[in-house]
């Protein structure tokens, strides 16, 4: 399994409609296969993986996380900065955090705020500066991209693993592992890959490229923790290390019945573990995606973790390979009849 990359991935920083660190990466695996890229206008990366006269399907992951962005800098030096994405009240305190300049220098800092009740009002950064003129000789300004200053880390056994932004980094990370082990297989639909821009603030990315790919089929995939990181009871199908989540609603998607049907007996059919999970606020690019044309059936399939929208996530590794191999099964498995028995509503 590829720890290295999952690392590489989670220590960019990238929040809504800044992603270049994120996409930089995506591209480079792209290039070395020579394959065929596009954008959106939002910055959104639209890999084509192969040709093929066979239904069109759009595996989809979200570059941006959760953040802040400055809004002002005051005479005394302190950088007040607004979130960008829902950052948990809990994370807004005493967080080190780094910003990035226009010119892609990174200023370091500790994040505070004010207690207001249970919110945080009046966030800043101290960066140690004493004036404006210091910030602005430190090439911080207002607009500047703010991220946590999380570094990846290995835990105790041998899968778990710690981060920032793997909401949805672990997502990417699948993107380019099917890079690597479909293209050079013989497929009979033809597999795009998309890294959205600006999921966090609205699933924005996910729409445009929808709406420039016009895939047949959609698979989104993308991260969820449960609220008490500790119950281990059978409420929560978000436990790291039992396999995948297959969502089966969320406030924004109700996949079709025959499109979760077929994913759920390809994870029995190849033993691989599957959770089955609901969320009850919230949603993905799948949202939008599905709402694209006439329609595209979509399905989210995603990695749990501990912890989310905050400073750091924990994961399982054995997660993250089991979404594998199941997106792999998946993709290999569908073709012109498959898609037909998805969408012919006449029977």
């Amino acid at each position: 399994m590829n720890i290295e990359l999952l690392k590489q991935l989670s220590e960019a920083d990238a929040i809504a409609a800044s992603e270049q660190e994120v996409r930089q990466i995506l591209l480079e695996h792209a290039r070395r296969y020579q394959l065929k890229v596009e954008f959106d206008r939002l910055g959104s990366v639209l890999i084509r993986l192969n040709e093929s006269t066979g239904p069109k399907v759009m595996l989809c992951a979200h570059m941006d996380e959760v953040g802040f962005m400055v809004r002002n800098i005051t005479k005394e030096g302190a950088v007040e900065v607004i979130p960008i994405g829902n950052v948990r009240q809990l994370a807004r305190f005493m967080q080190p955090v780094r910003i990035t300049t226009a010119d892609g220098r990174k200023q370091h800092g500790l994040l505070d705020a004010d207690l207001s009740g249970s919110e945080a009002q009046n966030m800043r950064v101290d960066i140690g500066a004493s004036s404006a003129q210091e910030v602005a000789d430190a090439g911080v300004r207002i607009g500047d991209r703010v991220t946590f200053a999380t570094s990846f880390q290995k835990l105790a056994g041998e899968s778990r693993v710690m981060g920032k932004a793997f909401d949805d980094r672990i997502g990417c990370w699948l993107l380019i592992e099917l890079m690597h082990a479909l293209q050079q297989q013989p497929l009979a639909c033809e597999v795009w890959l998309v890294a959205s821009s600006s999921e966090e603030v609205g699933m924005r990315g996910g729409k445009t490229a929808a709406q420039r790919i016009n895939p047949d089929l959609a698979l989104v995939l993308d991260t969820a923790n449960w609220s008490k990181n500790f119950d281990f009871s059978a409420a929560n199908h978000r436990q790291i290390g039992q396999g995948p989540m297959l969502v089966m609603y969320d406030k924004s998607l109700l996949p079709s019945p025959r499109l979760l049907g077929l994913i759920q007996d390809t994870a029995a059919e190849q033993r691989i573990p599957l959770q089955s999970d609901m969320f009850s606020n919230g949603g993905t690019d799948g949202g939008t995606i599905h709402l694209t044309g006439q329609g595209v059936p979509t399905a989210v399939i995603g990695v749990p973790t501990r912890h989310g929208h905050c400073a750091a996530s924990i994961a399982d590794m054995n997660d993250l390979y089991h979404a594998r191999q199941l997106l792999l099964a998946l993709v290999g498995r569908i073709d012109s009849d498959i898609f037909q028995q998805l969408t012919d509503f006449s029977c």
